[in-house]
């Protein structure tokens, strides 16, 4: 890319440089705040990936955004990518476009994930969201600066634990939790749901329950979202649940469920269907997921399934992700240490498009206040890519990649 190097460098030095005066704006009693470990949760896309208005209301609550404040923060996220390969040019790493590279038994390159700026206006029972990002891996014919979020929100939990928001967001649908440092897990890479047309969601949220509806347009959306028609009603839906309880010992248990009606598994075509389609129907999917805290540890499971077979592949697609991490230190920093492994199935047993397998094993440091630097190794068997799965799969691929990033955040 052209700009490419330019755009890495003045990413790191923004962030970088806007550190002292975020640290200023934080101090300070004025209209603009930020708040570091708040901007990392807004702007994580491994945690808290469909709970992002819960985030902000519990935010709230605890006092971290104060009325009247407008808090601001930025993130430049890079990686540097090596990968090797059984078959020339198939690379079945999760999170990256077919594009990326289509040649040889290996390759290493290094992409801006994303460089984001977002901000929350904290007002008297509204809080509203916006976030802008720029990526090089952006789908094709996205563009690569994107007003990607945006939504508003009525509710403050100190006075009641319901609200409504109305807005561009994910999907409240699953948990989709990965605790590798930069790359998905099947169940995020199936099934995280991200709305193009506005939303809207009404909330419960307690300290140990988070409740959540959503109304959906029937269009395509960013990602996974579809219907039938795809012509503007508003027939689609999505419910999640997730609720905490005390297991003894300092732990925690949290429990998960969600429905989402409209799929993009309802086409022949594969990941792509058009406005209208033959013989198309309502494909909706259910998760379940589960996890387990300790004081320096987390273990985590989810499974996601269509509710009917996928025309493209004449099966159900399913999702089962099993993953823990160990929070410790690493020369005196604080570091967390983290293994997933993920299965994504889609076609019956024998077939070149049955399934993919992945582990990744990760180590992520925070090596100053607002930098954080991980690495990741990561092992994938066969290749199914989800645009025409039937044509372009190969059951005996195999990969390893290495990657190494940076997270800078203010």
């Amino acid at each position: 890319m052209r700009y490419s190097f330019l755009l890495r460098a003045l990413g790191a030095a923004l962030a970088l440089a806007a550190a002292p005066f975020a640290a200023l704006a934080q101090d300070g009693a004025g209209f603009i705040g930020t708040d570091l470990r708040y901007s990392e949760r807004m702007f994580d896309r491994q945690e808290d990936v469909t709970n992002k208005i819960a985030t902000a209301l519990r935010a709230r609550q605890s006092g971290v955004l104060d009325p009247y404040r407008l808090y601001i923060g930025g993130r430049f996220l890079g990686t540097v990518i090596h990968e090797e390969t059984s078959t020339p040019g198939k690379f079945p790493i999760l999170s990256r476009l077919p594009p990326t590279h289509t040649k040889g038994f290996s390759d290493t390159y290094d992409v801006i994930n994303d460089i984001s700026l977002n901000a929350t206006l904290a007002l008297p029972m509204v809080t509203a969201f916006v976030q802008g990002e720029y990526t090089e891996i952006e789908y094709p014919g996205q563009d690569e600066t994107q007003l990607r979020k945006y939504w508003i929100a009525v509710g403050d939990l100190s006075r009641s634990p319901f609200y409504l928001a109305a807005g561009r967001k994910t999907v409240n649908f699953g948990n989709f939790a990965t605790y590798a440092p930069f790359t998905h897990s099947h169940s995020n890479h199936y099934f995280w749901s991200q709305v193009e047309d506005p939303l809207v969601e009404l909330g419960y949220v307690t300290d140990r329950t988070e409740l959540a509806f959503s109304l959906i347009r029937n269009h395509r959306g960013l990602r996974v979202i579809s219907s039938p028609g795809n012509d503007g009603g508003w027939e689609n839906f999505a419910f999640n649940a997730a609720h905490s309880f005390d297991a003894g010992q300092d732990m925690r248990v949290r429990l998960g469920a969600g429905y989402l009606r409209g799929t993009i598994y309802d086409s022949i075509i594969a990941h792509h269907p058009p406005s209208q389609g033959i013989d198309r129907g309502w494909n909706g999917a259910w998760n379940l997921n589960a996890t387990l805290s300790g004081r320096d540890f987390d273990v985590m499971a989810e499974f996601t399934r269509t509710e009917d077979v996928w025309p493209a592949t004449g099966h159900r697609v399913s999702a089962l992700t099993l993953q823990g991490r160990y929070r410790s230190e690493l020369f005196g920093k604080p570091a967390t240490w983290s293994v997933a492994a993920s299965r994504g199935v889609q076609g019956a047993e024998g077939t070149e498009w049955e399934r993919m397998d992945q582990v990744i094993f990760g180590l992520e440091v925070e090596v100053a206040e607002h930098v954080k630097l991980g690495v990741e190794y990561l092992y994938n068997d066969r290749f199914v890519p989800l645009i025409l799965p039937t044509i372009t799969a190969d059951s005996a691929v195999r990969s390893d990649t290495l990657i190494v990033g940076a997270k800078l955040t203010f």
